[in-house]
This record gives structure tokens, sequence and C-alpha cells, in this order.
């Protein structure tokens, strides 16, 4: 019950991210039909979906450690726990961001050919 409640807590508030994901530019039946005109235009769908729903999850994460620091009580091993989850959660941010850094620089190479 308690981590229902936590996850409730942490989940909530990413919310108006997903319902407004439309009002974001995220044109999720371009991407599931394939509508896209060419593979930088795809590209350029897959990395913003993945930005979007990234941010969130990691923010998450982020905040997931936080408490697992704030609940440890000095205990070595909850402290580990919550250092592997923090670091974890912004290496995956750092990829994230890298491939879509990526992609924006390659973008114009990409649609020359």
């Amino acid at each position: 019950m308690l981590n229902f409640k936590l996850l409730a807590y942490l989940v909530i508030p990413m919310a108006p991210l997903f319902v407004n994901a439309q009002e974001l530019g995220m044109r999720y039946k371009d991407m599931l039909t394939l509508g896209c005109e060419n593979i930088p235009a795809c590209l350029e769908l897959l990395f913003s979906a993945a930005m979007t729903i990234a941010f969130p999850v990691a923010v998450v994460f982020i905040m997931w450690s936080g408490f697992l620091f704030v609940s440890a009580g000095g205990n070595p091993e909850k402290i580990k726990t919550a250092r592997t989850t923090l670091l974890w959660a912004i290496i995956g941010l750092v990829i994230v961001i890298g491939a879509w850094a990526l992609a924006v620089a390659f973008q114009e190479s990409l649609t020359a050919l």
C-alpha cells in the first residue's frame, strides 16, 4: 500500500506531459502508420517520442533515488542502492539527450541523401 501511494505521488505530477503530448508536437498516428515522407522525418518522430517519454521517466527515477537517500537512515547498503539508482537515471538521460543531439546535428546531411 505504501509503495502504491509513493508511486502515485511520483507519477501523477507527470500526467500533464502525457495528456498534452499532442500539443507538444507528437504525431503518434503518423509514426505508427509510417506516415513519414523520408527517413529523417521518421527519425525525428522517433527521437521526439523518446525525449517526451524519457524526461518524465528520468525525473521519476531521480525522485525515487532521493526518496531512497532520505529513507536510508545511514544504512550503507541502502545509500549504495540510492546512488546506483541516481547514477543510472542520469546515464540514461544523457544517452537519450546525446542521441537526440546527434540526430539534430546530422539531420541536414541525412536530408541531402
